[in-house]
């Protein structure tokens, strides 16, 4: 299997080693790596094919996993879709859902993959608390609480809904199986005259549960936490490390679980969806979902 990254910037940096280790295990045959920007290239050179030329990978390859900025993404995977070409696109899928749905339609008319790197639904912690949840652990829940935050330069074009948005949202339809049907938030731009820096926002669901999600630049404190507050227990899980201490009363206990690479089982399994025809675990439609839901969060800012 011939595999292509496109983007090596700073999370497409991860992926490609994660791609090169594969292969150099024998799980892919060849990979190419895929950058308009020389410089990033050259370190790879030992690793795999590189080349700065999108059109001439798609040629060559049976998949592509895209890690380029977030605007870019509609472009590329369309044009790898067209050309019959499997896609894993990194979050979010799109800018806009009419671009989301487009581009799984085109998949489906293909036969093709189409998978979106909501990554958490990977990880040991977040499946240990989903099934949890399942099994009606926590009891009834009052409410979920979801903080991701970091230290961003000064940049101009982009929200920060749409960088930092896309897990929480996706974590929680993971574990719950449901969409929030309304959004209530709060956003503000400091160092730029507009699109959000920093919001919070409460996603409604249906069954009157109800996330406190708060998303932020300017915070240098890195996190990536999940709450779950419920009628038999809490929990909170670092969702990074995967670490989950649960709290009954006065009691905490930390739970044994063993942190597993994300990324990794995250390309495998879209390796295994190209060998199989069998689209699971991230769907296309789910992240197309995703990004309705990013823009209904925006639209509520206030």
């Amino acid at each position: 299997m011939k595999i292509g990254v496109i983007g090596l910037g700073r999370w497409g940096t991860k992926v490609a080693k994660e791609y090169i280790a594969l292969k150099n295990e024998g799980v892919i045959d060849s990979l190419i790596l895929c950058d308009i920007d020389n410089n990033r290239l050259k370190q790879y050179a030992n690793g795999a094919i590189l080349s700065s030329n999108l059109d001439e990978v798609v040629l060559k390859v049976d998949g592509i996993h895209i890690c380029s900025p977030n605007k870019t993404h509609y472009e590329i995977a369309k044009k790898a879709l067209e050309t019959g070409i499997n896609v894993l696109v990194e979050k979010p899928m799109t800018m806009n859902h009419d671009h989301a749905y487009e581009l799984v339609e085109i998949a489906i008319e293909g036969d093709l993959i189409l998978q979106v790197g909501h990554i958490y639904r990977f990880a040991n912690a977040i499946r240990k608390i989903k099934e949890l949840f399942e099994n009606n652990y926590f009891g009834n829940i009052y409410y979920f609480s979801l903080t991701w935050s970091h230290y961003m330069p000064y940049i101009e074009d982009v929200d920060v809904l749409w960088d930092l948005l896309p897990h929480p949202i996706d974590i929680l339809n993971f574990i719950t199986k449901k969409w929030p049907l309304e959004f209530i938030g709060v956003g503000r731009a400091f160092r730029r005259s507009s699109l959000n820096e920093v919001a919070s926002i409460h996603a409604i669901f249906d069954n009157g549960i109800f996330a406190n999600i708060n998303v932020s630049w300017l915070n240098p404190i890195r996190r990536r936490i999940l709450e779950i507050v419920g009628q038999k227990c809490t929990a909170y899980v670092e969702c990074v490390e995967q670490r989950i201490k649960i709290y009954k009363g006065e009691s905490e206990v930390l739970l044994n679980i063993d942190a597993n690479n994300t990324i990794r089982d995250e390309i495998l399994n879209f390796i295994k969806a190209i060998e199989t025809g069998k689209n699971s675990f991230n769907s296309s439609i789910i992240g197309a979902r995703n990004v309705e839901m990013i823009e209904k969060a925006i639209n509520s800012i206030r």
